[in-house]
């Protein structure tokens, strides 16, 4: 007994240890070899991210209609239009190959609108307000208390084309012929119904049903990023809008926020072509709302609603008289427009067997009794204000305009702060001063210059100019004072195209 003590009679005495496959013998995760589910990793990613596919074939026959065709039911049709409102809606996947968002876009053509729910899998397709869609779906719904769609259009259709094979939406970015560009319910020589200006809007108009807005978009700022009470961000960007009458703040958010600069994106499931659409332009896009959104204090702030509707450039005979407006105030207003090309002949003034003199005050004359006429000869003025020296040491030598902000600097390019862009700069017309003749007098900034005229009078160009010192730049600007030159000049009454300056290009001592 005493001998049996000392031996270990356990059953662990005649079996031989090993290191469980999966509790692992003290070594790391990484250490040990993982235990696949049978797939291999390039699987699972084609299942979690599918290849997009190139083209899309319908297996059914679709019916092609208008908007204001459709009628609630499960029916296969194909219907084309212009994305007139773009709302996002958030949503939280609850599987790999749920939808990570939703688009909620209201799709008009000449006669209705419809609201469309594209939902997204991968990353939201960048749609942009007034693009040209084709939608193929195989139902179509109504909206239940205005949750799924609006009064404006009140039936919707959902679209999931990365999982749905039976649905497809694409934009058309080579084929945009121009259709559906008048505004709902738009008969040609009747005024639309509910259009107002922007400060009858402002004035008690926004109480009424499906108000309407004719703006002009007068500058564009930086897409920003906006983080919400929530943690989560989305892009921000605000518009300076305006009509003959008032002016406010246009807020785009999410997706909308896209539109204005017209970015480019890559194909995605979704939309079929790589989508590039014209970017908006300042001064010169027109916007018509419907309902939109607005909050008053000290400025307007204008927003959208899921409710609103916005035609972008329409073809109304109004927009085309705002643009027109827009076009001069932009012009006149333009701190260094640039100079008019093709509208004037300097070699005939120059060459020309029949060379006018004219004085300020026959110009005058001239002009205002033939205002649609150009007129073009020599002027022989007296400098009597020369702020170059002035302009150098503000740090204005040379000027231009982008995004409706005026841009001032010694340099002949500049970053445009609004849109972030390089800007190339030209000398700014407030170096020369009053000018005067024996008959009248012209205010400083009101000549144009061309760039061989400003080499002509000072000389040399901007890039030899900026390398002056502080003392020769004085010495230039003494020099210049109290001289008389002749101007070789153009006018022409036309405000879009120099604004009512009078435009010089060529200079003599």
């Amino acid at each position: 007994m005493g001998g049996s003590s000392k031996t270990n009679a356990s059953i662990q005495a005649y079996l031989t240890p090993s290191t469980s496959p999966i509790k692992g013998n003290g070594t790391t995760p990484d250490q040990q070899s993982h235990i696949g589910d049978g797939f291999t990793n390039e699987e699972i990613r084609e299942a979690l991210n599918p290849a997009p596919v190139d083209s899309w074939h319908p297996t059914v026959e679709y019916a092609d209609c208008e908007i204001s065709d459709l009628y609630a039911g499960p029916r296969a049709v194909t219907f084309m239009g212009r994305v007139a409102n773009i709302f996002d809606c958030s949503n939280t996947p609850k599987t790999p190959r749920s939808a990570k968002g939703c688009l909620k876009l209201c799709v008009k053509d000449g006669g209705a609108a419809i609201t469309i729910r594209l939902w997204f899998a991968t990353q939201a397709p960048r749609i942009q307000l007034g693009s040209l869609v084709s939608i193929w779906t195989n139902h179509v719904s109504n909206g239940e208390n205005g949750n799924l769609a609006s009064m404006t259009a009140p039936l919707f259709s959902s679209l999931f084309p990365e999982r749905d094979r039976n649905c497809h939406f694409m934009i058309h970015e080579n084929s945009d012929d121009g259709r559906y560009r008048t505004p709902l319910g738009y008969r040609q020589g009747v005024p639309l119904n509910g259009l107002m200006t922007l400060q009858n809007f402002i004035d008690g108009g926004y109480d009424v049903a499906d108000a309407k807005i004719l703006v002009v978009v007068k500058s564009i700022g930086a897409r920003k990023k906006i983080t919400r009470k929530d943690e989560s961000t989305t892009d921000n960007m605000n518009l300076q809008v305006h009509d003959d009458t008032a002016e406010a703040t246009l807020g785009l958010w999410g997706t909308s926020s896209l539109t204005p600069h017209g970015n480019q994106s890559k194909s995605t499931d979704v939309v079929d072509p790589t989508m590039s659409t014209q970017k908006w332009r300042a001064g010169e896009t027109v916007l018509l709302i419907q309902s939109p959104g607005w909050k008053f204090g000290r400025s307007t702030y204008l927003s959208f609603t899921s409710s609103t509707i916005v035609d972008v450039d329409p073809y109304i005979p109004d927009a085309d008289w705002l643009r027109r407006w827009s076009i001069r105030q932009k012009v006149r207003e333009a701190i260094n427009p640039p100079f008019p090309e093709n509208v004037f002949e300097p070699e005939i003034v120059k060459t020309g067997p029949i060379r006018c003199l004219f004085s300020i005050a026959d110009l005058d004359e001239f002009a205002r009794c033939a205002p649609g006429e150009i007129f073009q000869g020599y002027m022989s003025v007296l400098i009597m204000e020369m702020k170059l020296l002035e302009c150098w040491r503000r740090n204005m030598l040379l000027s231009g305009e982008c995004c409706s902000i005026p841009i001032h600097a010694n340099a002949i390019s500049a970053t445009c702060k609004g849109c972030e862009k390089e800007v190339d700069l030209r000398l700014s017309p407030r170096i020369v001063g009053q000018v005067i003749d024996e008959t009248a007098t012209i205010a400083g900034g009101k000549l144009l210059f061309s760039d061989g005229a400003w080499r002509d009078l000072l000389g040399r160009g901007p890039e030899d100019l900026l390398k002056l010192s502080n003392e020769e730049i004085k010495y230039l600007s003494d020099r210049l004072l109290f001289s008389r030159v002749t101007l070789s000049f153009g006018w022409t009454g036309d405000e879009s195209k120099a604004g009512g300056r009078i435009c010089i290009f060529g200079v003599r001592s």
